[in-house]
C-alpha cells in the first residue's frame, strides 16, 4: 500500500510534473528522502535529503538505490538486496507498510527509516518505474531504545520477578532475579520457552487462566507454585496487568514475589497447632504464676475441663491433689531459674475427682529479648503403663519359676526382663542384661534374616526355630526358641516373650544320626552297585550251565539249576530297585521346573511292552510343570502306574487314569485304577520297604517301588497315601510343591 503522498507523488513524476521547477524546488525542499528508479531500479531521481541520508551522491542512470548501503533487519539479520522493500516493489509484489530497517553509510554510520515504495506504470499498466520516501526515524528509535534501557535497568535491579508472557504462555521476558527465582543459568534459555512448563502441574490449569484473563485486558493476582529448572519448589504471588504490545496484540506484564518462606512459616504455624490439637499428650502452657493460658484437645479428654473452664486457673487449685501441693511452687521456682523439668512422675485430680498416673514434661518460654515470661507442660497419661509395669513384676515372678530361659524385649529388642534360668544358661546376669540388644548380647545366630523373622512375628503374632546363641564364656548353644508379641490397642508391638530350650545335645546327637544314615546310604549304594556284577555272572552262568548240561544231568540237578537262576533274577530285581531307592537322595535341588506331561510320557515308553500285553488304556489330564526334578516325577509315575498293571483285575480291562489339581500352594496328582484294590489294613504298610501283600509267586516284584515313591515325595517335602477297596481299584494320591 501506497500513503497519500507517494501516489500524489507519483502522479506527478507519471505526468511529468517533476520536471516543473515549482515542483522540483518543492520536492528539494522537503526534509524527507525520496528518490525514483526506472523498471529495472536504476537511479532517474533523488533530492537533497536523500543525499544527507544516504551520506553519498549516488549516479543516475547507473546506482541502485537498494545497494548503496548495508541494510539489515531489526534483529540485525543482513537484509539480502533483492529483498528490499524497493526491490520487492519493482517485482510487482505488495509491500507491507510499517516496515524498519537499520542501513549503514559508507562512513560506517547507521541510521533507522521506514521505507515507502511504489511503482510507476505506462498506460497499459506495465511497470515502468519506482519512487520511494524514507522517512528517517533514527531520533525516535533512540529515544525508545533509551526508554527500554531505562525500563530494562529498573526490572534488573529490583529484587522481584518480572517477566512478560505472550496470550499461548511463551516467555517473552523474564529480568535476571526472576531468572534466579526458577533456577536458570544462560545454558537453559528460557526466554521463547512456555511458562507453563515450570509451573506446578496441579496450579497449571489456574495460571493458564489467569494469564488468558490478563491478555484480554484484566488486572489481577495469583498465588501459585513454580517447579524451578533444577527441581526446587517455590512458592510465588504475582501481581499483572495487561501490556500492549508493539504488533497489537496484548500481553501478560507481571511482577511476581518469592513467598516461599512466608509461606512456610504459615504452615508451620498450622501444623504446630494442629499437632498441638491432634496430640495424644495433654499441651498446656501457664504463665509464671502458674495461671493457664491455652488448653489442648487433649488435655480436655485427660483432665475433663473444656478450655473455656481451664482457662485462667491456677494449676494448683484445677489439677494438683491436696497432698501434692508442695510441687507446683518447686516447679515454678525451677521454670524462673530457666530450668526444665523432664519425666516428671505424679498423680493429678480430674475434673470428676478422680486420680491419674502422669508423666510431666515442662519447659520453660522465652521472648524475643530472652526473659522467661511462661512454661509449656506436656502431660501424658501413663496409668496403663504403671498398671503393666505391676504386672511386669507379678510376671517376673512367674518367669523365674520356668525351666526355660525366659526374656522380655521391646519392639527395639531391648531386653526388659531376664529370668533365672537365662542367667544360668548364658551366664549373665540380669543387670547385665536389661537394656541390651538381645542379638547383640547373644551375637545370635539366625536360620533366615532377621528382618523376615519380625515379618512373620507381626504377622502371625508368633514365630518359632533354632537359634545359636553366644554365652558369657565363649561357648555357643544351639536352643529352641519361640516368640510371642504382644501388642497394644492399635496393634503396634510393645513386648516379646522370648522362650529358649536349650538343644544343644539333641542337635548334636541329630548332627551323628545324620551323618550314620549317609554313611549307610552311601554303603547301601556301593553294595547295590558292587553286588550287580557277581549276579550277573551267578545269573549268566546258570543260563549255560542249564542250556550246555541240562540233558546230563538228572531231574534233580535240573532243579536246582532252575532255583539258582531264579534266585539270581530276583535278587537282581532287588539290588536294581535298591539302587534306585538309594540314589533318589542324591540328587542336589532342582534349578529349574519340570514338565509333568514329560515325565509320565517318559515313564509309559519304559513300560510299554507291559501295556502292550495286557492291553491296559492309561489316559490322564494335561499336567503342569514344577519344580522337581523330572527323572525323580518319572519314576513315581513309573512305580504306580507298572503297580497297576502287576495288580489288575483279570475280569476287566485294566484303566489307569492320571488327574492334578492345584491345592494350598501344592499340586495334587492322583494316579487311579480298577485292579483288585487293597485291604484297609494294609493302606499304610505298602509304602514300607521290602513290604509285600502277595508271595512271589503269585506277583513279581520286591516291594521297593512304593518306598521309592515314597522317598521321592518326602524328599520335596510331599505327602503319599492311597484310597483303596477291595475289589474296586485304588487311588493313589501325592502332593508335590508348586
Amino acid at each position: 500500500m501506497m500513503s497519500g503522498g507517494a501516489k500524489a507523488l507519483n502522479a506527478f513524476v507519471a505526468g511529468g510534473d517533476l520536471k516543473d521547477s515549482v515542483f522540483r524546488e518543492l520536492v528539494e525542499a522537503l526534509p524527507v528522502a525520496i528518490y525514483t528508479t526506472d523498471a529495472e531500479g536504476r537511479l532517474t531521481y533523488f533530492n537533497a535529503a536523500a543525499v544527507k541520508l544516504s551520506g553519498r551522491v549516488p549516479e543516475l542512470g547507473t546506482d541502485k538505490w537498494c545497494v548503496t548501503w548495508k541494510i539489515f533487519l531489526p534483529d540485525g539479520t543482513p537484509l539480502p538486496h533483492d529483498q528490499c522493500p524497493m526491490a520487492i516493489a519493482l517485482k510487482g509484489a505488495e509491500v507491507p507498510t510499517g516496515i524498519e530497517c537499520i542501513a549503514e553509510r559508507p562512513d560506517g554510520s547507521r541510521f533507522w527509516f521506514t521505507p515507502c515504495p511504489a511503482v510507476v506504470r505506462n498506460a497499459e499498466g506495465r511497470i515502468i518505474g519506482g519512487i520511494n520516501l524514507l522517512m528517517d526515524i533514527t531520533d525516535r528509535k533512540h529515544a525508545e531504545l533509551e526508554a527500554s534501557e531505562q525500563f530494562r535497568a529498573i526490572v534488573e535491579t529490583t529484587p522481584e520477578c518480572v517477566k512478560i508472557v505472550a496470550p499461548d504462555g511463551t516467555l517473552l521476558f523474564m529480568n535476571s532475579p526472576g531468572l534466579a527465582m526458577v533456577g536458570a543459568s544462560a545454558e537453559d534459555a528460557v526466554i521463547g520457552r512456555n511458562v507453563y512448563d515450570i509451573i506446578a502441574l496441579e496450579d497449571r490449569k489456574r495460571f493458564r487462566d489467569f494469564n488468558e484473563k490478563i491478555c484480554k485486558g484484566e488486572k489481577g493476582s495469583l498465588q501459585f507454585d513454580i517447579v524451578g529448572f533444577k527441581g526446587a519448589r517455590r512458592h510465588m504471588e504475582t501481581h499483572a496487568a495487561p501490556l500492549r504490545h508493539l504488533d497489537g496484540t496484548t500481553v501478560h506484564l507481571a511482577i511476581s514475589h518469592d513467598i516461599t518462606e512466608r509461606k512456610r512459616g504459615e504452615s508451620a504455624a498450622f501444623l504446630l497447632g494442629a499437632i498441638v490439637d491432634s496430640s495424644d499428650d495433654a499441651i498446656i502452657s501457664k504463665n509464671l504464676d502458674g495461671v493457664i493460658t491455652s488448653w489442648n484437645k487433649s488435655a480436655e479428654r485427660l483432665f475433663g475441663y473444656t478450655a473455656d473452664e481451664a482457662i485462667g486457673q491456677t494449676v494448683a487449685a484445677l489439677l494438683v491433689p491436696d497432698d501434692r501441693q508442695e510441687e507446683e511452687p518447686d516447679i515454678l521456682a525451677k521454670l524462673r531459674k530457666g530450668e526444665r523439668v523432664d519425666h516428671f512422675e505424679t498423680v493429678r485430680r480430674r475434673k470428676d475427682g478422680s486420680l491419674i498416673d502422669i508423666s510431666l514434661t515442662i519447659s520453660p518460654v522465652k521472648d524475643n529479648q530472652g526473659r522467661i515470661f511462661g512454661a509449656s507442660k506436656v502431660a501424658r497419661d501413663i496409668t496403663q503403663r504403671k498398671k503393666s509395669e505391676k504386672r511386669l513384676i507379678e510376671q517376673a515372678r512367674l518367669l523365674d519359676l520356668s525351666s526355660d530361659a525366659i526374656l522380655v524385649r521391646d519392639g527395639q529388642d531391648r531386653i526388659l526382663d531376664w529370668n533365672r534360668a537365662a542367667e544360668k544358661m548364658y551366664g549373665f546376669t540380669r543387670e547385665e542384661a536389661l537394656g541390651k540388644i538381645s542379638h547383640e548380647l547373644l551375637r545370635t545366630g539366625f536360620p533366615e534374616p532377621l528382618p523376615g523373622i519380625r515379618e512373620i512375628l507381626l504377622r502371625d503374632g508368633h514365630w518359632s526355630g533354632e537359634l545359636i546363641h553366644a554365652c558369657r564364656a565363649g561357648s555357643r548353644i544351639s536352643t529352641l526358641s519361640r516368640w510371642v508379641a504382644e501388642r497394644d490397642k492399635n496393634g503396634d508391638v510393645i513386648r516379646i516373650l522370648e522362650s529358649n530350650n536349650d538343644i544343644t545335645e539333641r542337635v548334636r546327637v541329630q548332627e551323628e544320626l545324620r551323618r550314620a544314615n549317609q554313611d549307610l546310604e552311601q554303603f547301601a549304594f556301593s553294595a547295590t552297585h558292587d553286588l550287580q556284577e557277581p549276579l550277573r555272572s551267578v545269573k549268566i552262568y546258570s543260563e549255560l550251565l542249564a542250556t550246555r548240561h541240562g540233558d546230563t544231568v538228572d531231574e534233580e540237578a535240573r532243579k536246582f539249576i532252575t532255583f539258582v537262576h531264579s534266585g539270581a533274577t530276583r535278587m537282581e530285581m532287588l539290588v536294581r530297585d535298591l539302587l534306585a531307592y538309594t540314589q533318589v537322595a542324591r540328587f542336589d535341588a532342582p534349578s529349574e521346573t519340570a514338565d509333568a506331561n514329560e515325565a509320565l510320557n517318559g515313564s509309559l515308553a519304559n513300560l510299554a511292552g507291559a501295556i502292550s500285553e495286557c492291553m491296559a488304556k492309561i489316559s490322564a489330564d494335561p499336567l503342569p510343570s514344577l519344580p522337581v526334578h523330572r527323572m525323580h516325577l518319572q519314576q513315581v509315575f513309573q512305580n504306580l502306574i507298572g503297580n497297576a498293571i502287576k495288580y489288575r483285575s483279570p475280569d476287566r480291562q485294566l484303566l489307569v487314569h492320571v488327574g492334578v489339581e492345584r491345592q494350598d500352594g501344592h499340586w495334587l496328582f492322583a494316579v487311579s485304577d480298577n485292579g483288585i484294590g487293597i485291604a484297609p489294613e494294609y493302606k499304610e504298610k505298602i509304602f514300607g520297604l521290602f513290604k509285600r501283600l502277595h508271595t512271589s509267586d503269585e506277583y513279581s516284584g520286591t516291594g521297593i517301588g512304593l518306598a521309592i515313591c515314597q522317598r521321592i515325595v518326602d524328599r520335596y517335602h510331599g505327602r503319599i497315601w492311597v484310597e483303596s477297596e477291595p475289589g474296586h481299584g485304588s487311588i493313589f494320591r501325592f502332593k508335590l510343591p508348586a
